[in-house]
C-alpha cells in the first residue's frame, strides 16, 4: 500500500492535520511579525481551529467510550482466542500475540505455523455445540480467555440465484452466528471479572453491497449491528465497561480469499498486507481501548456513502467497476478463513 492515497494521508496526518504543527504554524506566522487582525494569521487561526477541534472530538470519541483512567495492558494476564487464526490474518494475529501470550486458534484445520505458545482446537464455530464443547477443554486446559478476537469468515463468490440453501447458511453461520455463539461462552467470566476484549473482524463490505456477495456482504453488515448492541449492554445491562470491543473492517488482504477480484482505481482503493490490519488490532489491545478501525482510507468514505443521494452512490460504484469486481474472481471457499 505504499504508493497509494493512504501513503499520502499517513504523512498529512503526522504533519498539516496534526494540532501540534498548526499551531507551531501559527506561532511562527506571529513571529515573522503577522498581526492577528493580518489575512494570513486569521486564515492560519481558522485552520488551526478546525485541525485541533476535530482532533478534540477523535480524543473525546475514544476517551469517553473507554473510560477517563485507561491503563496499557499487563499481557501476563491475558489469554486470547481467535477463530479461523489457522490462516490469512488470523494466523499473522496468533503469530504475533503468541510472543507475549498464550492464544488458543479454533479453526477446522491446523494452524499453518507452530509455537509453543499457540494451543490448537478443531473447532466449527458455526455450530454452537462445537464451540461450547472445546470452551470446556479451553478453560481446563489454559483457563478463561480474557481476549475473543471473532476472524472466522468466508466467501462463496455467487450470485443470490447460484447460492444454494447450504452455502448460504454456512456463510451466515460462520461469518455471523460464529459471533454470537463464542461470545455466548466466553463472554459471562469476562462480565464477573469486568475485564476483557471482544474483537470484531467484518469487512469493507459491511458498508456496500456488491453483486456474487450478497451472503458475504449480508453477514458482515449484520457484524456492526452485533458489535454496537453488544458495547451498549456491556455499558449499560451487564456494567461492565472494562470489558472493550473493538471493529475492524479492513478493506481487500491479500489472503488469498478475494484473488481475482478487481478494482478500477487500485491507488484509491488498495488491497493491503495482513501485516497493516494485525498493527492496529494489537494497538488496541495493548492500550486497553475499545476503538472502530477500517482501513484503507477509503473504507471510511465507503461508510460516509450511504448518506448521498443514490444516483451519486451509483455514478461513484460505476466509476470503480463495482458490478464487475467479482467477473473474475478465483479465490477459493476455505470454511473458517479469515478476510
Amino acid at each position: 500500500m505504499i504508493f497509494s492515497i493512504d501513503f499520502f494521508i499517513r504523512i498529512l496526518n503526522v504533519s498539516l492535520f496534526h494540532p501540534s504543527f498548526a499551531i507551531l504554524f501559527l506561532v511562527v506566522l506571529y513571529v515573522q511579525g503577522y498581526g492577528i487582525s493580518e489575512p494570513e494569521f486569521l486564515f492560519s487561526s481558522v485552520y488551526t481551529f478546525i485541525v485541533c477541534f476535530f482532533w478534540l472530538l477523535s480524543y473525546l470519541s475514544i476517551k469517553s467510550r473507554n473510560g477517563w483512567k485507561t491503563r496499557h495492558l499487563d499481557w501476563d494476564d491475558e489469554i486470547v482466542v481467535i477463530t479461523g487464526g489457522s490462516s490469512g490474518l488470523g494466523s499473522l494475529l496468533a503469530e504475533t500475540l503468541a510472543r507475549n501470550v498464550t492464544v488458543i486458534i479454533l479453526d477446522i484445520k491446523p494452524p499453518e505455523v507452530e509455537h509453543d505458545n499457540i494451543i490448537y482446537f478443531e473447532c466449527d464455530v458455526s455450530k454452537l455445540e462445537d464451540v461450547q464443547k472445546v470452551a470446556k477443554e479451553i478453560i481446563d486446559e489454559a483457563g478463561h480467555p480474557t481476549i475473543l478476537i471473532n476472524n472466522a469468515g468466508i466467501v462463496q463468490g455467487k450470485t443470490i440465484l447460484e447460492l444454494s440453501e447450504k452455502e448460504i447458511l454456512n456463510t451466515l453461520n460462520t461469518n455471523l452466528l460464529a459471533s454470537f455463539w463464542t461470545t455466548k461462552v466466553f463472554l459471562p467470566e469476562m462480565i464477573k471479572k469486568n475485564h476483557g476484549h471482544i474483537v470484531t473482524i467484518a469487512s469493507a463490505l459491511t458498508f456496500i453491497g456488491m453483486p456474487q456477495l450478497a451472503d458475504y456482504c449480508s453477514s458482515k453488515a449484520a457484524l456492526i449491528g452485533f458489535h454496537e448492541t453488544l458495547r451498549r449492554e456491556l455499558d449499560n445491562q451487564y456494567n461492565a465497561k472494562n470489558v472493550h470491543t473493538t471493529l475492524v473492517c479492513p478493506g481487500k488482504l491479500k489472503t488469498g480469499m478475494f484473488d481475482g477480484a478487481t478494482v478500477r482505481f487500485p491507488f484509491l482503493t488498495p488491497s493491503m498486507a495482513t501485516l497493516e490490519v494485525v498493527k492496529p488490532i494489537i494497538t488496541a489491545l495493548d492500550k486497553n481501548q475499545g476503538q472502530d478501525i477500517f482501513i484503507p482510507f477509503y473504507v471510511n468514505i465507503l461508510a460516509l456513502l450511504r448518506f448521498l443521494p443514490l444516483f451519486v452512490q451509483d455514478l461513484l460504484y460505476k466509476m470503480n467497476d463495482g458490478d464487475h469486481s467479482m467477473s473474475k474472481w478465483k479465490g477459493k471457499y476455505n470454511k473458517n478463513k479469515d478476510q
